[in-house]
């Protein structure tokens, strides 16, 4: 069989899905990072992004505007001050990416049977806060094969999204 690779426009998903996915994140410090954040988010249908205030900068440089390829053209973008007003405010499955003492596999995220949901991302390198862990109605976590202890953030929203979508 010859397989012949496709342009964009030459492929029509199903995109008929009922889960409202958001993405809040808590002061991501890499302009790479949101950039490759935003393709994920808009490759996965996410709704909006909630992003703290402090970053707002970060979406100007040329490094976020290279890796997300502007897709922020194609997202509901908000920034917030207080994250706890936003976390209140959110009906819906709150979730959490971290390895915690009660963390679960990310693989039984694809058997919810939320309808709105809001996946939660720390910092690279403090992750989520205590503060905003204890608002969640679940954290999960990747299971780690090799000897690193931990996935790009980026990459763990990647995987998270497609359990979501799976």
């Amino acid at each position: 069989m010859k397989e012949k690779q496709l342009q964009h426009h030459q492929v029509k998903f199903d995109k008929d899905s009922d889960i409202e996915i958001s993405i809040f994140l808590d002061q991501i410090d890499s302009p790479a990072n949101l950039g490759s954040i935003f393709r994920n988010a808009e490759a996965f249908g996410v709704t909006r992004i909630w992003i703290n205030q402090a970053n707002k900068k970060e979406l100007e440089s040329n490094r976020f505007k290279r890796t997300s390829r502007s897709t922020e053209k194609n997202l509901d973008v908000i920034f917030y001050e207080d994250p706890n007003e936003v976390l209140n405010k959110f009906s819906g499955y709150k979730i959490g990416l971290e390895i915690t003492n009660n963390s679960r596999g990310i693989l039984a995220l694809s058997g919810t049977e939320a309808k709105n949901i809001l996946v939660v991302l720390g910092n690279e390198k403090s992750g989520i806060p205590d503060s905003i862990l204890h608002e969640l109605d679940q954290v999960y976590h990747i299971n780690m094969h090799g000897k690193n202890s931990s996935l790009n953030v980026s990459q763990t929203l990647g995987i998270a999204l497609y359990e979501i979508r799976r």
